[in-house]
Order: C-alpha cells, then sequence, then structure tokens
C-alpha cells in the first residue's frame, strides 16, 4: 500500500474529481495527524456550516435582484444604494459540499434564491407600485467556483505536506511526521489573492478560516480569462441582436483596454458600464458573472 498522501494529491486533481470523497479521506489523514483547526474546516465543508463567522470568504456570492412583471417576466431591479444591495443579494452560503455539487451539477444558467416575506414587504413598500414578488439569482458559474476553491486548498495543503517528507506510507503517520504536521502552518492562496490560514493552534473561540484582504494585487491575466467568460456567457442570453452586438463591442473595448494594463480603475468602470448595459437588456446570467467576478478582481 502506497502513500494516501500521494493518494489524495492524484485524485483532487483528476478531471472527475468527488469532492466530497476528497474531503473524507483529507478528514482521515488531518485526524491521523491530529491537526484539528484544519479538520474543523473539512467538517465543515462535509456537513456545512452552522456560524455566520466562520463561513470561509470564498463562499460568499452575490446575485441580482429581480422582480416579477406580469407583460415582460423577471426583470432587473437596480438598486442605488450599495448597502442595501449588499444586504439583499450577497450571501454567504452554509450548504454542505454535497449540496453545493448538486447546485453546481444542474444545468442551470443561474440559481433562485427566495427572499423571506420580511423582504418581500419591505421591497414592494420601496417600489410604490403593484405587488410584485422578488428573488436574487444567483450565477451557477459562482457556485462551481466553490467547488474548485476547496479542491486547491486541499491540493496545496498535500503539496505542503508532501514537500515536508509526510506522506502516510500504508495509511499511517510515524511520530516523526505527525510531530512535523503539528509545527506547519497550513496556508494555501486563493483566486481573490486572499490567504485562508488554518493554524495548527490550540482550541479556541477564533475561526476556523481567517481572511486577509491587504495583499491583493490585480492580475491582467485573470482578468482577460473573465471577459472571455464572459464573452462565453454573453453568446449564451437571448437578447436582442442589437444589445447582443453592442454588448461584444463594448467587452472588445475591455479587453483592449486589458491588453494595454491601464488602470484598474478604468477597467473596473468599462465592467461596470458593460453590467449596466446589460441590466437594460436583460441578460441577467452575465450581469449575475460579471457582479460575482468583480469582487475577486478589484
Amino acid at each position: 500500500m502506497g502513500s494516501i498522501v500521494l493518494e489524495l494529491q492524484n485524485e483532487v486533481t483528476k478531471q472527475d474529481c468527488d469532492i466530497v470523497n476528497v474531503l473524507r479521506k483529507a478528514h482521515l489523514i488531518a485526524r491521523k495527524l491530529n491537526l484539528i483547526d484544519f479538520d474543523k474546516w473539512i467538517s465543515c465543508e462535509l456537513n456545512g456550516y452552522t456560524d455566520d463567522d466562520t463561513i470561509p470568504e470564498y463562499r460568499e456570492v452575490q446575485g441580482v435582484l429581480k422582480a416579477l412583471n406580469p407583460y415582460h417576466g423577471w426583470v432587473c431591479v437596480m438598486v442605488t444604494n450599495k448597502k442595501t444591495e449588499e444586504a439583499l443579494c450577497c450571501r454567504r452560503l452554509r450548504n454542505s459540499i454535497s449540496e453545493i455539487k448538486s447546485l453546481s451539477d444542474k444545468n442551470e444558467n443561474f440559481l433562485v434564491l427566495n427572499l423571506p416575506s420580511a423582504a418581500q414587504i419591505l421591497l414592494n413598500e420601496w417600489s410604490g407600485s403593484l405587488p410584485t414578488q422578488f428573488r436574487v439569482e444567483l450565477s451557477a458559474t459562482a457556485i462551481g467556483d466553490i467547488l474548485e476553491k476547496v479542491k486547491n486548498t486541499v491540493l496545496e495543503w498535500t503539496m505542503k505536506l508532501e514537500e515536508e517528507g509526510i506522506l502516510g506510507e500504508g495509511m499511517q503517520f510515524n511520530s516523526t511526521e505527525k510531530e512535523i504536521a503539528r509545527r506547519i502552518p497550513q496556508t494555501v492562496n486563493n483566486y481573490y489573492g486572499s490567504n485562508i490560514n488554518v493554524i495548527n493552534a490550540p482550541m479556541n473561540d477564533s475561526p476556523v478560516i481567517a481572511g486577509n484582504n491587504n495583499s491583493m494585487e490585480f492580475s491582467f491575466e485573470r482578468a482577460g480569462q473573465i471577459a472571455t467568460e464572459i464573452e462565453r456567457s454573453l453568446n449564451e442570453e437571448k437578447i436582442s441582436t442589437e444589445d447582443h452586438e453592442s454588448a461584444i463591442e463594448m467587452l472588445a473595448e475591455i479587453k483592449e483596454k486589458i491588453s494595454q494594463q491601464k488602470r484598474t480603475n478604468v477597467i473596473k468602470a468599462a465592467l461596470v458600464g458593460l453590467k449596466d448595459f446589460l441590466i437594460g437588456a436583460g441578460a441577467s446570467a452575465t450581469v449575475a458573472l460579471i457582479q460575482a467576478k468583480m469582487q475577486g478582481l478589484f
């Protein structure tokens, strides 16, 4: 029997990776190495989060507020107050990783988040028009992104263990491997440029995962990748030919700004302009995608 660490490393890099099985195996390794805090994170991913304060940043998704129009179906609602928009449209998902995977596997461009009755009543009061229903639509891409963050976290962890010679031959760890593992600060880097620190320290009331955004740097390469994702999403939208052509022209200008490495505030303003245009065009899935991607880019 070979190394359980390398076995896990191999499994998490497979295209058809079973994320639930990966986390169960990671749970086994963490328990054998007595890595209590890292194991807490794994357990939360497997079983879901019970405390908002411990939900990692990568589980935050932002959707688009919509109202049911009796003639045009679900239409975008403009929210001018940023704090109000965040309160309505931003969520840190508590769901277990298996539930997240089930949501991601649905063959849909977006997922629906129903608002509580109190929010429905307030929104109807604010709108001042005939009573209607409101909901938040989440990009399916943003949901799938959570799975990738978890995979990368496990992969980085196994790579660190391997670097330190902690392999777990025959599914067993010797005393030297356990001692070295306890001294390793388990740090991985997510796509947002934030660090997720899982520290092997005595148990206390601190969150399992602590984010640090102070070292965030803008990535022109990542911006180019996002522009490509936006174009792909646009091509799947059922909007008028005129609106589609206008949006593609705006996106081409954004790509040019990225290739010329213009100032980040210029690129951000261009993306916001495209998002606002697409709200009017009814391209809800692409609007949600832009909102989700901008959170991590700037």
